[in-house]
């Protein structure tokens, strides 16, 4: 399992979004420097070969990034601000020859790469992925303070959390002491280790004194019987795993271990949760799971997506063709991996179940009302996302979305709503509030009224970006009827049409209100939904429906029933007392009105039953 946030830092360095590492705090798998290691002096290449070494020799591998200033607090050291260095002072090839030469045996894909900031500066980024544990662990030639490269003797660097140490004489020999004994032949073993040191272009340990080969199901005690008869099981299914090339480790709710096939590119991974049977997962959908859940703040990607489910009566396989695997055993939730087709370059999509709760989200209490209403429902959506907290409202982007209110799915409700009350009445222009508006704040509303002026239904959407300690962004869409008297003066029916709403009017009120606040009024800041994006945590849509009531005033007060049809939920002991009803779903953006109007339906059975009308079902909405 990768080291907290490395996969995220790598994916963040890779698209070159350098700001992402700011805040970070140097670790074992991280290290930053604001100055370049001067390679015109003995001291530069030693202390290069040193810090690359130190990182192979963890069990994660680690960055190591020169372009960073830091800052100390609480004893630690923090990744405070960007230093880029001038590119002439940089001879990447340089960087990867030390590198090549002086590290001992010779490291597996290590990568040296430069990113610019401009024509001059940018910063420096050594990858070193995990390496076998065969190999480890790696030395370097002992330092001399001169030009002249040790060919006599050696260090062992080690990462010591954000810093390195060396291993002194007695822990180096007991460590060379442990693999010559279980080698046999130890004087000749120990002639070819000193051999590679006198001739450090020939990096490698001979074979015969590498640690044991992996083996099916070893690694993690418990669990050898089960891999054993998984890669049996497969093999009789013409499943052919290849050769383990990691140990079982324990992984998210469960053990994995990684299989290669020789001649391809790719492997497999088998993957096992407690009382379920074994998976066997393609790797390069094994890397989407870990990459889809790299927005985890803990980064543990698998612990929170889950892994692939072992439900089935048998062990099962998910090979290149899959377009959907279903996931359990993650503190996210039930979810899936999703694409639209098994071709080559198409991106893998998270998804969530619809799991229903009256758990409403913090944010619920937002935009508390200014007036009170008989009537106001409202969906609110939490999306927490990566790297949100750059974002800012701009004018564009105002030009963009301020033009599609009008036509929006919540506009249209409305719309519909008051014509089938035989009021064909005209909307008055969107304007700015009646909340705030800010670089981080959004509220634009729109009135439908009658011919004398008199508003008769309001809406308003609304958004919030991430604060200082927040991670999310959140999005609402609302409806608000003040006064249902003055609805049906303007209406000029008296009593004979009723104004409240039908249960199917509530469903139509949500889907409407969902797909404005989660398809219409982020793209404030996100001109594509669809662009490459990871979950920091579950995005959750809130649908709620009330009636605001004065404590302070005296004498009755509205209730749920004078402005919602309950008829159609049957009996409620709690019927004659509700004044608000809500339920909260997870789920993304991107599903289609099909989708949300299915799921909200469910939701609102959940949302009934929790508030006593127990005779509910779907066919009541």
């Amino acid at each position: 399992m990768t080291a907290s946030g490395l996969e995220r830092a790598r994916l963040a360095l890779r698209d070159g979004d350098l700001r992402a590492l700011l805040g970070l705090r140097e670790s074992i798998w991280l290290d930053v420097k604001s100055g370049v290691y001067p390679m015109d002096k003995p001291k530069g290449p030693e202390e290069l070969a040193k810090d690359v070494a130190a990182f192979a020799n963890t069990a994660d591998g680690g960055l190591l990034v020169v372009g960073f200033s830091t800052r100390k607090q609480h004893d630690e050291e923090i990744v405070d601000d960007l230093s880029p260095v001038s590119r002439h002072l940089v001879n990447l090839d340089k960087y990867r020859q030390i590198i090549t030469t002086r590290v001992i045996p010779a490291l597996r894909d290590v990568t040296v790469d430069w990113i610019a900031c401009d024509a001059d500066l940018g910063v420096l980024v050594i990858d070193i992925p995990a390496q076998p544990r065969s190999s480890q662990l790696f030395a370097i030639p002992a330092p001399t303070g001169t030009a002249e490269v040790s060919k006599t003797a050696v260090s062992v660097p080690i990462r010591n959390g954000d810093g390195t140490t060396l291993l002194r004489p007695h822990e180096i020999q007991h460590y060379l002491g442990l693999g010559l004994a279980n080698s046999g032949d130890e004087i000749a073993k120990l002639t070819a280790v000193l051999a590679t040191i006198q001739a450090p272009p020939i990096v490698h340990i001979p074979q015969s004194i590498d640690k044991p080969k992996h083996t099916v199901g070893g690694g993690e005690p418990g669990w050898s019987g089960a891999f054993q008869r998984a890669v049996n099981d497969f093999a009789r299914r013409d499943v052919v795993l290849g050769d383990p090339v990691s140990d079982v480790v324990v992984t998210g709710s469960g053990v994995a271990q990684h299989f290669a096939v020789s001649g391809e590119p790719f492997g497999w991974v088998l993957c096992i949760q407690p009382r379920q049977q074994p998976v066997a997962v393609a790797e390069e959908i094994w890397h989407a799971l870990n990459d889809q859940g790299s927005g985890s703040p803990d980064g543990d990607a698998l612990g929170a997506l889950g892994l692939p489910t072992g439900e089935a009566p048998e062990p099962q396989v998910v090979d290149q063709t899959a377009t959907e695997v279903l996931l359990t055993g993650g503190h996210w939730g039930r979810g899936r991996l999703l694409r639209d087709s098994a071709q080559q370059g198409q991106d893998w999509r998270w998804q969530p179940e619809p799991v229903a709760t009256t758990t409403m989200s913090a944010s619920i209490r937002n935009w508390a009302p200014l007036s009170q209403s008989h009537l106001r429902a409202r969906v609110l959506a939490t999306l927490p996302w990566t790297d949100l907290h750059d974002l800012k409202i701009i004018p564009d982007r105002l030009d963009v979305v301020r033009p599609m209110l009008p036509d929006s799915r919540l506009a249209e409700f409305v719309t519909t709503l008051s014509l089938r009350r035989l009021g064909d009445f005209p909307w008055s222009p969107w304007t700015m509030g009646p909340h705030d508006n800010t670089s981080d704040r959004f509220s634009y509303s729109g009135e439908i009224t009658s011919p004398t002026g008199q508003r008769v239904i309001s809406t308003e959407v609304m958004m919030t970006l991430p604060s200082a300690t927040g991670s999310e962004l959140v999005t609402c869409a609302e409806l608000r009827i003040d006064n249902f008297e003055d609805w049906s003066t303007a209406l000029g029916n008296g009593s004979a049409v009723d104004l409240r709403w039908s249960m199917e009017e509530l469903l139509e009120f949500f889907v409407a209100a969902w797909d404005t606040s989660t398809e219409l009024v982020p793209r404030l800041v996100l001109e594509d939904l669809t662009a490459r994006r990871r979950w920091t945590a579950v995005p959750q849509v809130d649908l709620w429906i009330g009636v605001d009531t004065d404590h302070a005033q005296a004498g009755a007060q509205p209730l749920l029933g004078d402005v919602l049809k309950l008829d159609s939920l049957g009996e409620s002991g709690r019927r004659g007392q509700l004044s608000q009803m809500s339920v909260s779903l997870s789920a993304v953006p991107g599903l289609d009105t099909a989708s949300k109007r299915h799921r909200a339906r469910s939701a609102l059975v959940t949302m009934a039953h929790s508030f006593g009308f127990m005779d509910a079902r779907e066919s009541s909405f």
